[in-house]
């Protein structure tokens, strides 16, 4: 016998023609961590009475998948599956004469439910390898991390419902590489639209949807949830703001020498590049993130002894009034995504 390294596993997303059918087109993905695997209930019997102390045993109660994959997002192709069935929809424009693409997630107004599933696949390294794999996964969270000096990472979690572990020795596997990972230092945030900031540092993006507690949409007669709807959709951004003057924050506290009794509003653009050009194009790769209104909120700078003064940020974004609440777009070589039916 001979101890396994993690590495050696894989893992695989594919995107379905609807709930209860596993895709049939598998994208392999590369991680520093992958959680996502197959989940079981198990419910402990309570003391009972004509028992003794310790309680009599254990009975499983359910089943499902899910879990999280972190990793460093390359932005070539198979990472628009994700944003697709995290969003919904997508709309595709070529753009360059057709030397590069730019999608955006959704097409339109954030007012319908995504409804697209991903089957999830891994294989666990080992004398006898492991398979297994989770149909039905709903995407339920995106957190983008950006650090200057570092690369961005993305954190990908999913709930699904059924669960095997089939004979998956014939599992295609191919990845895309890291050339293609955006950096934090070749990114930039506008707040509003247009106005750029530069003495931003440590930025985080949570998008989640908002589905039902698994105890809601687990049914008498399967030991499997029978759905993961969603419900509504929570975006907000974090970072840590280094002073430089009032200017900025006086938009969170002052009208002038007053207090302002009004919430501070904006659009917000935030996008991250890849330090090489997409190939045939002059133009980098690129997620962005872009709201039409986000109302923010700040806690008031601290001071502190032989430390810069900086304050946090966090800003929660709400409907537009007309057009787009919010995309992610996607800049890359592929010229579309169609999911399939």
């Amino acid at each position: 016998m001979t101890l396994q390294s993690g590495s050696l596993g894989k893992f695989w997303f594919g995107p379905q023609t609807a709930k209860g059918t596993a895709a049939t087109t598998y994208y392999g993905y590369k991680g520093n961590l992958v959680d996502l695997a197959p989940q079981q209930i198990v419910r402990n019997i309570g003391p009972q009475v004509g028992g003794s102390f310790v309680p009599p045993g254990s009975v499983k109660t359910g089943a499902f998948g899910g879990g999280a994959a972190i990793f460093a997002p390359s932005l070539d192709d198979y990472i628009g599956w994700l944003l697709y069935a995290f969003a919904g929809s997508v709309t595709s424009n070529s753009m360059g004469g057709g030397t590069y693409y730019e999608h955006l997630f959704p097409s339109g107004a954030d007012s319908t439910a995504p409804g697209k599933y991903l089957t999830g696949r891994r294989s666990v390294p080992g004398t006898a390898t492991l398979y297994e794999q989770m149909e039905d996964l709903v995407p339920v969270r995106i957190l983008l991390g950006v650090t200057p000096g570092e690369y961005a990472t993305m954190r990908f979690e999913a709930v699904g419902r059924t669960i095997s572990s089939p004979d998956g020795s014939g599992w295609a596997y191919t990845t895309k590489d890291e050339t293609t990972v955006p950096l934090g230092v070749r990114g930039g945030i506008e707040i509003p639209d247009g106005s750029e900031h530069g003495t931003i540092t440590g930025l985080s993006l949570e998008i989640a949807n908002v589905i039902p507690d698994i105890r809601q949409v687990m049914v008498i007669g399967s030991y499997y949830p029978y759905d993961f709807p969603v419900l509504a959709r929570n975006i907000t951004a974090n970072f840590n703001y280094l002073w430089e003057s009032k200017t900025f924050y006086d938009n969170f506290y002052w009208n002038g020498t007053a207090w302002q009794p009004t919430i501070y509003s904006s659009s917000l653009d935030v996008y991250i590049q890849t330090p090489g050009d997409i190939a045939g194009a002059a133009v980098p790769y690129e997620l962005k993130l872009w709201a039409a209104n986000v109302d923010w909120q700040c806690a008031p700078p601290r001071l502190a002894g032989g430390e810069l003064v900086a304050f946090a940020v966090t800003g929660t974004v709400t409907a537009a009034a007309s057009g787009f609440d919010w995309f992610l777009k996607l800049r890359n070589g592929t010229s579309l995504y169609t999911w399939p039916t």
